[in-house]
């Protein structure tokens, strides 16, 4: 994720996590200013269904099986699932 100096110096000093920009940029409802940038804000819709989504992957990681993930060299995921065995490496 690309921030400008003016919001790395913004997120850093207001002790904002990344992670809370992307759940934010993901789930934010989008609101257009004057300039024609774009706005997003967490409303309460938004916090309500971020809430949901982290309760779902916090079940994800619960469970005693471990997930994978199989990445391309371009970025792309192949799969993904729950390892129940050892996985083979060359």
């Amino acid at each position: 994720m690309r921030l400008s100096k003016h919001a790395e110096s913004r997120v850093r000093s207001r002790s904002i996590e990344d992670f809370s920009i992307l759940l934010v940029k993901r789930f934010g409802h989008s609101v257009k200013s004057r300039d024609n940038s774009e706005i997003l804000i967490a409303n309460k819709r938004a916090r309500r269904e971020i809430l949901r989504q982290l309760k779902a992957v916090q079940q994800n990681f619960e469970r005693p099986d471990p997930l994978y993930v199989v990445v391309a060299a371009d970025g792309t995921v192949i799969t993904a699932g729950r390892r129940t065995r050892k996985i083979r490496r060359r």
